[in-house]
């Protein structure tokens, strides 16, 4: 499997680099198939095409009387957007005035066409007052979208296609890839289905498969039926298939059903609802494993299930309502099962729901939050029921000279674990900002209030001595100057560059909080209730505060320095930029008395970010931290990558987290890593031609030699068929992790998936697949720049 994988990506990076001028010079697929169609052309004529007169054009007209006539010799005969030709003609008329009853009659081998089918057959009968046709030995093809087959006979009305022994395929012609032979098939035209009976399923000319009674779309509307299968083979899994069953509620409403057999694991059953409606729209997800036959779960007896619901609405006008719920009944559930509703990756599961008010100068939210974390903790975080938060927001006081700002918040913590305290916070946050700007930049300054009042119940048989009333207020006021310099002489010629100074000073006394939240002596307990450690880059270091969440509001006496240079070329484009910048501490930031929730030195870490547009093909991004007190770099990002054209892609990425930098970050020392990550990481992504995608992934930990992920898929594309292939090798399970991380061993999934779709069915399903080769994966394609 692993030789397999690095053959595949070789081959598709070499191919790529190979391919490129031939992808360039191709023509898409897509208007390729489009050529292979029948157009209509000319201008459409509305209204009711059967009161259009007929006009004729004919060699000779041998008219006998008002009633008929025979016209021979190149017939050309337009009625509306109908139009025949053929070699001989008969018109006739029966009855008078509106009564009267007018019908042609080809003979011989003829071609028509209107707005929707284009036909030859042998005989056809017309009537010239409706859209009524019957054709003998006829071959069909639809106008403006693939579709054509034959029929030994057909009627053609206003609202269906009536075929006997007909056959259907949306290959082009010439091409008998797949088509579907019946002894009936009736085309639903307004509706865009076809029922077939006794229909035969065959693959270059050989039956495959014999279905008594069919339907299948012929069009752009949603059919309740069979979508496509897909299958696979997994160390996991074993082998699965997969089969989507698409069920057309109503317009607003439609269901996907998708029976899922694995081999090791049993019969998984997805489902998937999508409303829209007056209160909202949204979707209703779940997936559901009885009994999981995997040999971690064989003796257990477990189900493994997913719930997942997304909603939003608008309501009353001013209300909107916001729900994001997702459980699973385990923390691997992510690590063992891919699933669209979230991922291994994420380290928890989301459950919040939000109703808002909105108004031109404040706004009113109340909202229900919880997470469901995959660590391995004891006791997870607090959820916050209810939490009421109110903004308020008056600009312009003062003839202009100032901006106020109120921020007030009630929120209930409670824990899932009965030894953990409760809590109420009540919170206002008053600011004023003063801003000043003239040409050469601008100050902002900025006083603002923290004042919390906490009510803390004990939990059982822990923090017996909790304070069960914390006040805490707080006074923060901030400086932020700003200004933006150019210059054309540069250093590069044809260049423009902007050095854009940032400074800012922040000072908020200490105060103990100790004394809010759990006592116990962990780092994810230590933080309050909502509380964590933010993440720094060079635009965090200008952020008010070093903790998300408001129990943990750290003391500052400090200066910001940083500051940007940007390049633009002579079309004002922005083709370089560099940001630099580091906190100076005047004195020491702590939330208690610990050094461990306490800065240490007098400057914080150098934060470098940059962005590099090499050329239109050509881009570079890169961040830098470098820990000053640990005298090393403790964060680095570069990644490049090479996209000419479209979709096609050549990224390469280098991550770098030192083990100090992560332990700082992570809210559970039980998964702390016991080394650096260093990982070198490629996505190569291409279409070959107008058939060809391919796609190759690999990430490597250069820590302890091993892979991370591999994934090489390729997809082949024709205009009525595609086929793809993916072959992935990954770090799995939780448990895996932690080995993976302690002992430089891994255990791996190895698997095989395999798709095969029918194209040409709707009007825009012509894509080469590569964005949906780069969504796979642990680690899935991010396009990282920002210029």
């Amino acid at each position: 499997m692993k030789k397999n994988v690095y053959n595949l990506l070789s081959l598709a990076i070499l191919t790529a680099l190979y391919s490129a001028h031939s992808s360039a010079n191709s023509q898409d697929l897509h208007l390729q198939c489009l050529n292979g169609v029948p157009q209509f052309t000319g201008e459409p004529i509305t209204g009711n095409a059967n009161e259009q007169p007929v006009y004729i054009e004919a060699d000779d007209a041998d008219i006998v009387n008002p009633s008929r006539a025979t016209y021979r010799g190149d017939v050309d005969l337009k009625q509306g957007n109908r139009h025949l030709k053929a070699p001989e003609v008969e018109v006739t008329q029966n009855g008078e005035g509106d009564a009267a009853q007018r019908y042609a009659y080809a003979k011989g081998k003829f071609a028509y066409q209107d707005e929707q089918i284009s036909l030859s057959g042998n005989d056809a009968k017309v009537h010239l007052n409706s859209k009524d046709t019957d054709v003998a030995n006829a071959n069909y093809q639809f106008v403006g979208r693939q579709g054509r087959g034959t029929a030994e006979s057909s009627e053609m009305r206003e609202g269906y296609r009536l075929l006997k022994n007909a056959t259907f395929t949306s290959c082009l012609p010439n091409d008998n890839s797949w088509e579907i032979e019946a002894s009936e098939m009736k085309q639903h035209i307004k509706e865009e289905y076809a029922e077939m009976w006794h229909s035969r399923f065959k693959i270059a000319g050989v039956p495959v498969f014999y279905l008594p009674y069919m339907q299948m779309p012929i069009g752009d509307r949603r059919r309740s039926g069979l979508l496509m299968p897909s299958a696979g083979i997994s160390s996991r899994d074993g082998f699965w298939y997969a089969q989507p069953i698409y069920w057309n509620i109503a317009p607003n409403y439609d269901a996907t059903f998708t029976p899922k057999y694995m081999s090791d694991r049993g019969w998984q059953l997805n489902s998937e609802f999508r409303y829209l409606t007056s209160l909202g729209e949204g979707v209703i997800a779940g997936e559901y494993l009885n009994k999981d036959r995997y040999e971690d779960y064989a003796d257990k007896d477990q189900s493994r299930h997913l719930f997942h619901w997304k909603h939003f609405a608008s309501l009353f006008g001013d209300w909107r309502l916001n729900i994001d719920y997702t459980k699973v009944s385990d923390r691997r559930y992510f690590s063992d099962f891919d699933s669209t509703y979230g991922s291994s990756t994420d380290g928890y599961a989301t459950q919040t729901a939000k109703l808002i008010y909105n108004q031109p100068n404040w706004n009113f939210a109340i909202s229900a939050k919880q997470y469901q974390v995959f660590d391995d903790v004891e006791i997870g975080p607090y959820k916050a029921l209810p939490q009421i938060d109110f903004n308020y927001y008056k600009n312009n006081l003062a003839n202009g000279w100032a901006d106020f700002k109120l921020y007030a918040q009630a929120v209930r913590f409670d824990n899932t674990s009965s030894e953990m305290p409760t809590a109420w916070r009540y919170h206002l946050e008053p600011s004023l900002n003063i801003p000043l700007a003239n040409r050469y930049g601008s100050l902002n300054i900025e006083t603002k209030l923290y004042a919390s009042h906490y009510q803390q119940h004990e939990g059982i048989g822990v923090d017996a001595d909790i304070e069960h009333s914390v006040n805490r207020v707080i006074p923060q006021i901030k400086a932020d100057f700003q200004s933006v310099l150019a210059s054309d002489e540069t250093f590069i010629k044809g260049y423009t560059q902007t050095i854009e100074p940032h400074i800012q000073y922040l000072y908020r006394p200490y105060r103990n909080q100790s004394n809010i939240g759990s006592k116990r002596n962990s780092k994810y307990l230590g933080l309050g209730y909502d509380s964590a450690l933010l993440q720094q880059d060079y635009f965090s270091l200008f952020r008010d505060r070093r903790y998300s969440g408001l129990d943990r509001i750290a003391s500052a006496n400090q200066f910001t320095l940083g500051g940007t240079t940007r390049f633009y070329d002579q079309n004002a484009e922005e083709r370089f930029n560099l940001s630099l910048g580091q906190i100076i501490y005047l004195n020491n930031s702590r939330i208690d008395n610990t050094t461990e929730n306490s800065t240490t030195g007098r400057a914080s870490s150098w934060a470098l970010e940059s962005n590099w547009k090499i050329s239109d093909k050509w881009n570079w991004r890169g961040s830098y931290q470098y820990d000053t007190r640990l005298d090393h770099a403790s964060l680095v990002n570069s990644t490049l990558e090479y996209n000419p054209e479209g979709e096609n892609l050549i990224q390469l990425n280098y991550r770098y987290a030192s083990k100090q930098y992560i332990d700082q970050n992570l809210t559970s020392s039980a998964n702390r890593y016991n080394q650096d990550i260093k990982q070198l990481g490629t996505t190569v992504a291409w279409e070959l031609g107008d058939q060809w995608a391919v796609v190759g992934r690999y990430y490597h930990d250069l820590g302890i030699n091993k892979p991370v992920e591999q994934y090489a898929g390729v997809q082949y594309n024709t205009c009525c068929w595609s086929a793809g292939i993916g072959v992935r090798r990954y770090v799995v399970s939780e448990s895996a992790k932690r080995k993976y991380a302690d002992s430089k061993d891994a255990i791996y999934d190895n698997s095989v998936n395999f798709t095969i779709e029918l194209k040409g069915l709707g009007r825009n399903d012509h894509y080469s697949g590569l964005v949906d080769m780069l969504d796979k994966g642990m680690l899935p394609y991010v396009k990282p720049f920002n210029l």
